[in-house]
């Protein structure tokens, strides 16, 4: 069952992840911020799934809200890893300016 939760997790909150950051980072000139988008998708994946697996309500609320678009899944990224704390604070950055336009 654990397993099935895992996939189901991955198919709807880190799949939509991924290709949230990866369509946000298109716009962004510097490689540099996109490696650390590569870097933090990598670290923060297992860290995901591992914390669905521990809390299974917070997975599923996590799923809906991303699913539904109640919650950004850029907001499930940890403060604690540097590369996804650059990562961050580009997309909020790029946001509020696409906000402002």
């Amino acid at each position: 069952m654990s397993e099935f939760l895992s996939y189901l997790f991955t198919l709807l909150v880190v799949g939509p992840l991924q290709a949230e950051i990866s369509e946000r980072l298109q716009d962004v000139p510097s490689t540099e911020i996109v490696q650390a988008g590569h870097a933090c998708i990598a670290a923060e994946a297992p860290r995901l799934l591992q914390r669905a697996q521990e809390d299974w309500s917070w997975a599923a609320a996590n799923a809906v809200g991303v699913g539904v678009g109640v919650v950004d899944p850029v907001s499930l990224l940890s403060g604690q890893n540097p590369d996804c704390e650059r990562l961050v604070q580009v997309l909020t950055q790029s946001d509020n300016e696409a906000e402002e336009a």
